[in-house]
């Protein structure tokens, strides 16, 4: 998550910080709100990919469990490496929507490849490269939310899109049943939806969402998100050792590594639900309830 510089900025010249006050404190940035929108709209296009990708798989197309494990370690691994990139080539590039448009974009196109792909090498590659376009996009789409809030507000902006975040992926499973219902266990069906609320995303995020960092920008900082002072000055590109200096932390790379060997032998949630769905004689379009029972855990 990226963090506002504007209250280093004030400290540097001995300026003291704004308390908040009034309603002007509690209002969030109209670019957080479409932001939310955005992620709203794109969880529910993931959700339903999500709940219905075990049956899919497994009963649908014949995958072994063990098949399925690798394949679901995969889709839960591949998002890491690609947040790092994500973040280094936004700030780089001062390009964060473009960087946040991508990466939702490879997401989105990958909902109509996954039904077309064949093998457990060809979904496997699907689906690595749908999650390497979630993380692509996270953190360029954080440093916009951060940008565009206050220091004193950044806790309530990401509280609002997390809200919207979390409500996506609420509805997201009763979509997918419902489209399974109506077209009588058409899987195809559900991707295309998926895609198409995906692509409504995409299409969200560049008409109505500017950069402020962006040099094409003609409007001040100022409109768009309050607390962001005119640049003066052309911004020092950032080097990939200034991005990596958090790894050469004392300590922090053994964190990393524990975050890592404990998140490998996780069990995924999917792995969880397959084994209910077994085990209890579930109806394959009724799957989708067990991730909606989730969804209302992490709302709460």
């Amino acid at each position: 998550m990226y963090l506002s510089s504007s209250r280093s900025a004030d400290l540097a010249s001995g300026a003291r910080p704004k308390a908040p006050t009034g309603s002007g404190s509690r209002r969030v940035a109209p670019v957080v709100v479409t932001l939310g929108v955005v992620s709203l709209v794109t969880d529910v296009s993931a959700e339903m990919v999500t709940a219905i990708l075990p049956v899919y798989l497994v009963l649908g197309l014949g995958l072994s469990p063990m098949a399925f494990g690798m394949l679901d370690g995969l889709y839960n691994g591949a998002t890491a490496a690609s947040r790092l990139l994500g973040g280094h080539v936004a700030d780089r590039l001062r390009r964060h929507k473009t960087v946040a448009a991508i990466g939702y974009g490879i997401s989105a196109a990958c909902k109509l490849l996954l039904p077309a792909a064949a093998g457990v090498s060809a979904i496997g590659g699907v689906l690595a490269a749908d999650r390497a376009g979630k993380g692509l996009r996270t953190a360029p789409r954080d440093a916009l939310i951060s940008m565009a809030a206050t220091p004193e507000g950044q806790g309530r902006a990401f509280g609002v899109h997390r809200a919207m975040d979390t409500a996506g992926a609420l509805f997201g499973p009763p979509v997918a049943l419902a489209v399974l219902w109506v077209t009588a266990d058409a899987y195809d069906a559900v991707f295309v939806v998926s895609f198409c609320l995906a692509a409504f995303g995409v299409l969200i995020l560049l008409l109505f969402v500017r950069d402020p960092t962006d040099p094409g920008t003609v409007d001040s900082p100022r409109t768009i998100s309050d607390p962001l002072p005119t640049p003066t000055r052309t911004p020092t590109p950032v080097r990939l050792r200034d991005a990596t200096a958090v790894l050469r932390v004392p300590g922090f790379t053994r964190v990393c590594l524990a975050a890592f060997l404990l998140g490998a032998a996780t069990i995924g949630d999917a792995m969880l639900y397959l084994l209910l769905q077994r085990h209890t004689d579930l109806s394959p379009h009724l799957f989708p309830l067990l991730p909606l029972g989730t969804a209302l855990v992490f709302l709460v």
